[in-house]
Parts: structure tokens; sequence; C-alpha cells
């Protein structure tokens, strides 16, 4: 609305200059040019200015100014690839630079660094959060902004303006991108004998890479990914042209000994040995039906099944991986309550096997033991658990996400009423001053 000040100003001087009585020139030469000198001086004319201080008043009420700076939650992404580098700073460097002025005008404010998990402080006035704004740093394998923002929420029902350098998260009021195309390498999985790479460039890039102090070349497809196989079941590998981020450039892949708590059956005996494990608590079989989900990794058995049936259905699973179940007869066990899901089923949609998060449920113990899916199904449950993985990132990490442009979110308005009623007050003292004036 500001852009109406100019035009309304001048139409407010027109119409007074317009309504003005026209002076005469006094009788006489030299008195016509005196007043005529006189006349174009030039003199103050309070009346004008407080007219057209009360239009600038009404222009600006219109505009609705805040009384003063809101309070803000403030989301600053603290993944890897906001530790890339763009010339001599990093992306974490550009978004203090931009959420800094942002913080301190705050008169009450949250800081929540959005990393795998999001750490608040605050509420607290913005200044007394400058500190750790600056101090934070970058370097988790993923950035959870939606629980972080969440989180912001909770603790200050304010708008949320988040500084990440990927597209903005839904609900977001308001959002500072940061950072520029760079090119970058990295390694982006590692499994035995295998190790897949990442390329964030928009060109192919040769991707030089150091395993076990024998180096290997690989060209990586723009904005892709390429695998390095037949490598050694345990490794350790380094990327010696990464690029922009350094976080990414090392990883290594291995097999640990898998601690199982177990009960003493001689044929779940003999399959943990064989599996490589020792007795500890970071696994557990139970013989039971599962009631809840389970707290931790737990392989259940049931302790009674029904009649056999023919497995007619199995869900795509990792568990399932390499299991052929289809033609096999199971005993469905006691079914256990959400949110466990049916692995296998049989006649009428009937669960044989079940999984939830963390847990595999199965049919007793002695009616599969002898069968060539009991020690695939249990490897594959455990597989996950003796993989022992250091230094990996989540891919869109490497990849070096690219910011959109930045918005803030509209500052509330309350400035509007009082500017209004200021310009009132300027028209009533105009009217008063004036009328007295004309009357007299």
């Amino acid at each position: 609305m500001l852009w109406l000040l100019p035009p309304i100003l001048l139409l407010v001087y027109l119409l007074y200059r317009a309504r003005r009585p026209r002076p005469r020139p006094w009788a006489g030469v030299w008195l016509w040019r005196r007043g005529r000198r006189r006349r174009f001086r030039p003199r103050p004319d309070l009346r004008l200015l407080l007219l057209l201080l009360a239009a600038a008043l009404l222009v600006l009420a219109l505009e609705d100014p805040p009384l003063g700076p809101p309070p803000r939650v403030f989301v600053v992404d603290a993944s890897a690839s906001m530790a890339a580098r763009e010339g001599g700073k990093t992306r974490l460097d550009l978004a203090k630079e931009s959420l800094l002025p942002l913080l301190e005008r705050a008169p009450e404010a949250v800081l929540v660094r959005a990393g795998e998990k999001p750490l608040a402080f605050g509420p607290a006035p913005g200044v007394a959060l400058r500190a750790r704004l600056l101090a934070l740093e970058a370097g988790d394998a993923r950035a959870d902004l939606e629980g972080a923002m969440a989180l912001g929420r909770r603790l200050l029902k304010a708008p949320v303006v988040v500084a990440t350098d990927g597209p903005p998260p839904p609900g977001a009021e308001g959002y500072l991108g940061v950072g520029s195309p760079q090119e970058n390498l990295g390694i982006v999985a590692v499994a035995g004998g295998f190790l897949a790479l990442g390329n964030s460039a928009p060109r192919p890039l040769l991707a030089r890479v150091e395993i076990g102090g024998q180096a290997y070349q690989r060209e990586v497809p723009a904005r892709g990914y390429a695998r390095l196989e037949g490598l050694p079941l345990s490794f350790s590998a380094r990327v010696l042209n990464g690029g922009a981020l350094g976080l990414d450039d090392a990883a290594s892949f291995g097999l640990r000994r898998l601690g199982v708590e177990a009960p003493s059956l001689p044929a779940l005996t003999r399959l943990l040995r064989l599996l490589g494990t020792v007795p500890g608590g970071e696994v557990r079989v139970r013989i039971g039906v599962p009631q809840a989900p389970p707290e931790g990794p737990t392989l259940f058995f049931a302790p009674q099944a029904g009649e056999p049936l023919p497995v007619l259905l199995t869900a795509p699973h990792p568990l399932l991986e390499g299991v052929a179940l289809l033609g096999e007869r199971l005993p469905p066990p006691p079914p256990p309550p959400a949110p466990w899901q049916a692995l296998a089923e049989g006649e009428d949609g009937q669960g044989l096997l079940y999984f939830a998060e963390g847990g595999l449920y199965l049919p007793p113990l002695e009616a599969i033991q002898d069968r060539p899916l009991f020690p695939v199904l249990a490897y594959n449950f455990l597989r996950p658990y003796r993989e022992a993985r250091t230094g990996l990132l989540a891919p869109e990490e490497t990849l070096l996400p690219t910011p959109q442009a930045s918005f803030l979110p509209r500052e509330p308005g309350g400035g509007g009423r009082w500017l209004a009623l200021l310009a009132a007050l300027v028209l009533l003292l105009e009217a008063l001053l004036w009328r007295k004036r004309e009357a007299a």
C-alpha cells in the first residue's frame, strides 16, 4: 500500500492550493513589485503540513505495520551437507549469518538444532541464544526437519523459520535457503564385498577410491550412483577426490560377533553357534506369543500351533530374502496383536509368519527346526545386527541438495489502528486551529 503515498500527498497538495484565495496585486508599480517579492518568498505553511501528515499517516495505517518484532522459532539444519564448502565458508556458516539478525531482534525465541535427533534451546530472548547459534556444528547423517519444527512449536507458539540447504519443509512459515550447486563424490552404501558411490555434479565424474592399499577407479553418472563389486568381505575405503564435502569420503564394513540371549534348546543353540553368535543381550530369543511391539531385537517362537497349512501368499521383505516359502506347509501360530503383520499367509488369509519393527514371530521351533527355511530366516533376522558400518551418511547428503528461493513470515500488524488514531488527532488539530481563525 505504500505506493499510494506519493499520489495521495500530491492530490492533497493540489486540492489545498486550488482552494486558497488568489492574491491581488497592490495599486502602484512599486507596491505591486514589493508585494510580488513577498508573495513568492517561501514561507512555511503549517496547515498544509498538517494535512500532508494526516494523509501520510492514513496510508501507513492501511499498511498496518507491526508494533515490534514478534517471537520466532528458528530451526537450523545440522546434517552433513551443511558442512559443504561454499568458497571460504560452509553452508552452515551462511545460515548463521542470515539467521543472526533475525534471532537478535526476536523478543522471545526457540533455537532448534535439526539433526538425527532434534535438540532445542529456549524459550529465551533472542540475544541470549546468540552463542548457541554460533556454536552449532553440522555432521549428522540426516536432518529431521519436521520433527525439529514440531519440537519448537511445542516450546513456543510462534511462526517457524527453517534454515537449510534443501527445499522448504511442509508447514514452515519462513525459509532461508543456503548453498549453491557444488561438485562432490562420496560413499553412500557399503556391504560385504560391495560399495556404492554418489555424484552431486551435473556431469559424470571419475571417482578414485583406495581400498586396502589398492586404488580403484569408477565413473559415476551425473546426479547418480555407481557401484564397486568384488571387494573383500570386510574393508575400509576412502575417496581420494571427494570434492566439496569431506564427511562422506571414508567408510568401512565388517561383521562382528553378536550377543544373543536364548533358551537352551539343542537345535537353537547349534544354529546360533554356526551363525557366530556369543551369549549376550543384544538380541533375545523368546518362546511365547508377543503381546506388544518388541522393546529390542527379539525372535519369537510360538508355544503351540494349529494344523499345517500351505503357504499361498508372501509379502516382499528383506527377512524373506533367499527363503522359498511357496509350497511349504506351516502350522499357523496364535496371531499377535497390531502392529505385528503377516509375512506369509495360508488359506483365508491366516497368518503363518509375522514381523514387526525389530521382531520376527515364527511357528513352534520343533515344527520348523529341520526345514531349510529355518536357518535362512534366522540369518536374515540377525544379519542387520551383525553388520558394522562406519562413516555413512544418507545418500541425499552426498548429492548436496540445492535450495529454493528464501521467504520470511509476514510479521503480524497492530500499528495500523494507532496510526489511524494519530491521523484523526492531526485532522482535529487542523480543524480547531483554522476554523477559529476563519470565524475571527
